[in-house]
């Protein structure tokens, strides 16, 4: 009996997880019912498939908020749909490339709600533990998304987000290398907010070094102020970030 728990136990925890995440999703009535969910809930109590674990994860994300909700139980629960769909592509070659491609947002959002460089009003307290798995969710994101083949557009903010994990853990070299590797993306994707975004980082990780690069990262700053809205929100964050990790709230 014991093994034969053991061998169910992925299962079992994701299904527990998906249970927890509906459970918090607020659904309406069954005609204001998303579709998608609708067919998640279809589907046989043992069984799922690349597209519920994407809205299991959409569900947990949509009810998440940062520095507001349990982080423990967050972390927890995004972390098994990871473990489930990379055990599922093991399980069904002939779906893994779909199951691998259902966990890429699943890391990145990970490793976003675990970077503390959103500022303490963001996202509250961050354990080293938290910051750890979303390290290593970053790294995870990285290279599921080369493993799939996504394209530019689909694979910068994964260099973003693991340079500003290197970055939150003092590893300055790296995480401009990380930076400029976005940067570089955004381009080949032809988002050039993007890509003038992530060169500011580079700017962000050299100061960090102790270099004096000011002026270069107030150039980039002032030409996203010029964007609109979105380019405002990137400008803002570089002072976020910098005081956070200026004022020594690293691992």
């Amino acid at each position: 009996m014991r093994n034969g728990l053991v061998r169910k136990a992925p299962a079992l925890a994701f299904f527990l997880a998906l249970l927890a995440t509906l459970a918090t999703s607020n659904m309406a009535d069954e005609n204001d019912r998303d579709p998608a969910v609708g067919k998640m809930l279809a589907e046989p109590l043992t069984k799922t498939s690349p597209a519920s674990l994407r809205m299991a994860s959409f569900k947990l994300g949509k009810g998440f908020k940062r520095g507001v909700d349990d982080m423990d139980g967050y972390v927890y629960l995004q972390k098994l749909l990871v473990m489930q769909a990379l055990d599922l592509a093991k399980r069904h070659p002939d779906e893994a490339a779909e199951y691998t491609a259902a966990a890429v947002p699943m890391t990145y959002n990970l490793a976003a709600n675990t970077w503390v460089g959103w500022g303490p009003e963001q996202v509250g307290a961050i354990d080293e533990n938290h910051q750890r798995l979303g390290m290593a969710a970053a790294r995870m994101n990285v290279e599921l998304a080369a493993q799939v083949g996504l394209g530019p557009e689909r694979r910068r903010n994964g260099h973003w987000i693991l340079g500003a994990h290197r970055l939150a853990a003092g590893d300055y070299d790296a995480a401009a290398d990380s930076f400029a590797a976005s940067a570089t993306l955004g381009e080949e994707s032809g988002d050039a907010a993007a890509a003038a975004m992530a060169k500011g980082w580079v700017h962000v990780a050299h100061i960090l070094a102790g270099e004096d690069e000011t002026a270069e990262l107030a150039a980039i700053t002032s030409q996203l102020r010029g964007l609109g809205k979105d380019g405002a929100f990137y400008a803002d964050q570089y002072s976020v970030a910098l005081d956070v990790f200026s004022a020594g709230r690293v691992r």
